[in-house]
């Protein structure tokens, strides 16, 4: 009995050996595969604000996303945004921070950027606390792989937006709008 019990001991102890041996490293790595997959090119689809002049034309989070590249954990992103009826290039990097899904970026004042969900070959969902002159706003992004989401994804996104207490008016598809 004492032998079958050793033995069983044993043989856990060993099962569950594998992963303990699991260098630092080898999850870091795993946990930057998940965040290169954001990688690549995207497209703009629905932006909604707190405050709607944030996201109408040439608000400071009217921006079209070109590009998303990660590096070290931190998100790279490449936008158009027009100014005085002119797109220009705006480059983006939002900074990872110890908690999951967390990135402080420093744009139109700080910004706290929260990843929030995705289908990596559908489409990205971000939010941002915005701090800015003394005041806080949130700005929602939707971005797809290609400008065109079905109204199911569109749908999802404008009432997890809604429930959060904010109204339909402040959301915009720019889908159809010219991105530069």
């Amino acid at each position: 009995m004492k032998l079958l019990l050793l033995s069983m001991g044993l043989a856990l102890v060993c099962g569950l050996q594998p992963e303990y041996s699991r260098s630092e490293e080898d999850l870091s790595d795993e946990k930057e595969q998940k965040w290169v997959q954001l990688s690549r090119h995207w497209h703009t689809v629905v932006l909604a604000s707190s405050n709607r002049s944030l996201i109408e034309e040439e608000g400071p989070f009217r921006y079209f996303i070109q590009n998303i590249t990660v590096q070290h954990g931190n998100l790279h992103g490449y936008f158009l945004t027009r100014k005085n009826g002119q797109c220009i290039p705006l480059s983006l990097t939002a900074f990872k921070t110890k908690e999951a899904h967390h990135f402080k970026l420093n744009y139109y004042g700080t910004n706290d950027v929260y990843y929030e969900s995705s289908k990596p070959n559908e489409y990205a969902k971000f939010i941002l606390y915005n701090y800015h002159d003394g005041k806080v706003n949130i700005v929602a992004n939707l971005f797809g792989r290609t400008p065109y989401l079905s109204n199911e994804i569109k749908k999802k996104f404008e009432e997890d937006f809604i429930r959060r207490g904010f109204r339909k008016e402040n959301i915009l598809d720019i889908s159809e709008v010219d991105h530069c």
